[in-house]
């Protein structure tokens, strides 16, 4: 999510792919954002295994955390020792902590800074000649990003919602509000349950950490 265009950019990147076990295709459209901030991940041999992993991160308040995944997520996921032994579904538990705590770390930090330039040049570029060049200017000035000293990831952050496949079953893991179905003879069958703050678990969890939840907010604020 982030700032909203006068008109929506409907155009269209497609990919596909297929190995003797699966066919996938993948559509994104940047629509009504200032910028497209969304990314997805399309691994037909994790780890140069016959594991499959497809994935969507939603980009909130900015593109460098769901880019910095995208790049991440499924090299991580093949350094993982539960993954290695075949425990599928402890590995994806374990590499959305993997992806948090590297994000902490100071080469995470470093690599997030590397992606908010590349953002900031991606929009001047954009805005350049226009009639907004100049308020962007300004408001860059104020962006907490482009600081020198900013952790990028308490600015920005991603969703993410992810699919493993081996040869006999598929595994399902989410964190925020993006979704996984299934369709069988044209019925819908929701695997995720969206992550929001009015869940009752995890407005327990909320609460107990001394935070509150208003119009399905967290402190009100809508929180990366």
């Amino acid at each position: 999510m982030g700032e909203f265009l006068s008109a929506p950019v409907k155009d269209k990147h497609s990919e596909e792919g297929e190995n003797n076990l699966v066919r996938y295709a993948s559509c994104g459209m940047q629509g009504w954002r200032k910028r497209m901030e969304d990314s997805h991940i399309a691994d037909l041999n994790v780890g140069g295994t016959n594991v499959q992993c497809f994935g969507v991160f939603d980009g909130h308040g900015g593109k460098e955390v769901a880019q910095w995944v995208k790049k991440k997520f499924c090299e991580e996921l093949s350094k993982n020792k539960n993954f290695k032994s075949q425990n599928y579904q402890k590995a994806l538990f374990e590499n959305f902590m993997r992806m948090d705590a590297m994000m902490q770390e100071n080469t995470g930090k470093v690599e997030l800074k590397e992606e908010a330039k590349k953002a900031k040049l991606e929009d001047e570029k954009m805005n350049k000649g226009s009639d907004k060049n100049k308020n962007e200017m300004f408001k860059s000035l104020f962006d907490p990003k482009s600081q020198d000293d900013c952790d990028v990831a308490l600015y920005t952050g991603c969703t993410a919602t992810v699919c493993l496949i081996d040869d006999k079953k598929a595994y399902f893991a989410n964190a925020g509000d993006s979704r996984i179905i299934i369709c069988k003879n044209g019925v819908a069958y929701a695997m995720t349950v969206d992550h929001k703050p009015d869940l009752d678990e995890e407005k327990t969890r909320i609460y107990k950490a001394d935070g509150w939840v208003i119009e399905g907010r967290v402190k009100g604020k809508f929180f990366t």
